[in-house]
């Protein structure tokens, strides 16, 4: 009877965490105790150690969202995806055909970290790495994910970013932030206009998971003296269906 008991809360704990990866939006104790039909005392076990393992946070509305070591368990999760082989191919054709680099990034928690990049063949590249994270404020793909905050939530992390670097058209102001999410928000899509580096210019679209909610970024980056911001625009049809084969495959 023990060991019966025993599988049911274990059966429970990872609907609990099931349940607040899908909705964290919607994510409280009551709201848990409710849709999964479990005893509130119950739940609320379930996640006070849920949250003392940092498998979820609580978060200032009251709701329950993936915790620290969640994130970093999912993104180490991504090097074993079933599909990866055919993920690598849809890259590469993608990196052929705009002839730069093309990367992925994942949100993990307010920040981008890339997760897979296919190199082109281009002898100056930018310095990134599988692991390294995005300047959320001055990258295309940062700036994508942030529109999709709240906008104080974005206005406090684009107030709280230091400083860094000096590229020529770094948005400097709060209004100017703001009217460049407001401008990615309507046309579905990010540039990155020699924001992060001087002569290096990018473009980003998103790859949603099934709930329309944005999961991760397609990216890519190129010199100014390679293509210039209209020619990159050229390219986001394409990175847009290609966007969509990955979305197939990653929730296949």
């Amino acid at each position: 009877m023990a060991a019966s008991s025993k599988r049911t809360s274990s059966k429970r704990i990872i609907e609990v965490l099931g349940a607040i990866v899908r909705e964290p939006n919607a994510a409280t104790a009551i709201h848990l105790s409710k849709s999964l039909d479990i005893p509130l005392p119950t739940i609320y076990r379930q996640l006070e150690a849920l949250t003392e393992e940092k498998f979820i946070a609580a978060s200032p509305s009251g709701t329950f969202v993936p915790g620290s070591s969640l994130r970093s368990l999912m993104l180490n999760c991504l090097t074993y995806e079933p599909q990866v082989t055919l993920r690598r191919v849809i890259l590469k054709k993608l990196s052929i055909e705009m002839d730069e680099t093309i990367s992925l990034s994942v949100p993990t928690g307010e920040m981008l970290t890339y997760y897979d990049r296919f190199e082109s063949h281009w002898p100056i590249q930018n310095n990134v790495r599988i692991g390294d994270r995005l300047p959320l404020t001055s990258s295309a793909s940062g700036k994508l994910y942030l529109s999709t905050f709240e906008r104080s939530a974005a206005i406090e992390i684009f107030k709280s970013t230091p400083a860094t670097g000096h590229a020529k058209n770094k948005i400097s102001t709060q209004k100017g932030f703001s009217t460049e999410l407001d401008l990615i928000q309507s046309r579905g899509y990010a540039f990155d206009n020699e924001e992060w580096f001087d002569g290096m210019i990018g473009a980003s679209v998103p790859i949603y998971n099934l709930n329309r909610g944005l999961c991760s970024c397609l990216s890519t980056h190129s010199l100014t003296s390679r293509k210039n911001m209209k020619e990159l625009e050229t390219k986001i049809p394409v990175m847009q269906e290609t966007a969509k084969k990955l979305a197939k495959i990653l929730f296949a």
